[in-house]
């Protein structure tokens, strides 16, 4: 049994966060007009808090949908 598949489900689930942030990037440098850094470093700071929170939200999601499957598949499995 391989028990570290909470964390590779988690991270898996999780991963779009890393998208979210890029995209964040990408919006940045293409549509906003920000020049001070004190506005940027706020909005990169708040963009990776967005992130961070959106990768804990999917990757609990992620996991316990995750968990609910192996219970069910191991579950039906008849043990003599």
């Amino acid at each position: 049994e391989d028990y570290r598949w909470w964390w590779t489900s988690f991270f898996a689930s999780g991963s779009s966060a890393v998208y979210v942030f890029l995209y964040s990037i990408l919006y940045f440098s293409s549509r906003l007009s920000i020049d001070k850094m004190v506005s940027t470093l706020l909005y990169f700071g708040y963009m990776w808090i967005i992130s961070i929170l959106f990768m804990l939200l999917t990757g609990a999601i992620g996991t316990i949908s995750s968990f609910f499957f192996v219970r069910a598949i191991y579950g039906s499995i008849k043990v003599d």
